[in-house]
């Protein structure tokens, strides 16, 4: 049996970490969402993170499950737009792959990668080289479990995920956006990084530096 890496407690303030992290970078999102978008990612990052603190300070329970779903139910509720809605998503089927757990392996963390992907693939029908969140989620996701796989440590993994993830987000430049407002900009969204896949490399690095100070 796999030894528990994080329990609610911890999850819970890692998230919160997450959620100030983020925010911190809402400007420069705003940039860069406004190079080939509407530049609301900005704004809805300020309200996504905002609905994660609420929740998350707010004793949410020791159900590891219900703790991501409802989070992910609080960031949809707060930040209803598309980048909202699919980061809720993620949230709520990571949530359905831990449901019940009160502590996570390092298994359940990979379990919780793949199903946040097949959550935000569902509601988006998006999929790699499409200009999106998934860019750099796959590749980090898959960068995870490989090295789970070779019998690396957590941290090892963690270090590889977050290479993997940004390198999928540099890939991004030199592709043309196929979803949402920035769409319409076709080809001249070559040569400028997506400002969504922007937003989850921040995310998953700050997840994977909190964890990381726990072991």
């Amino acid at each position: 049996m796999e030894t528990p890496i994080a329990n609610s407690s911890q999850l819970t303030t890692i998230l919160l970490a997450v959620a100030d992290d983020i925010e911190a970078r809402s400007d420069e999102l705003r940039q860069l969402d406004a190079a080939i978008g509407d530049g609301d990612l900005g704004i809805t990052i300020q309200l996504g993170s905002e609905g994660m603190r609420q929740f998350l300070s707010s004793s949410p329970g020791t159900d590891i499950g219900q703790l991501l779903a409802r989070c992910g139910m609080s960031i949809n509720k707060a930040s209803p737009s598309t980048f909202g809605t699919l980061l809720a998503s993620a949230f709520m089927a990571a949530g359905k792959a831990v449901a019940g757990k009160t502590s996570v392996t390092t298994r359940d963390l990979a379990d919780m990668g793949d199903a946040s992907i097949e959550g935000i693939k569902k509601r988006g029908h998006a999929d790699v080289g499409d200009k999106t969140m998934l860019d750099c989620l796959v590749p980090a996701a898959g960068a995870f479990r490989k090295e789970l796989s070779n019998g690396s440590a957590l941290n090892a993994a963690l270090v590889s995920a977050v290479a993997a993830a940004d390198e999928g987000l540099r890939s991004t430049v030199g592709m043309v956006s196929k979803h949402g407002r920035a769409s319409w900009h076709r080809e001249n969204t070559v040569g400028v990084q997506d400002a969504g896949a922007t937003a989850i490399y921040f995310m998953i690095e700050s997840f994977a530096r909190h964890l990381q100070a726990l072991l």
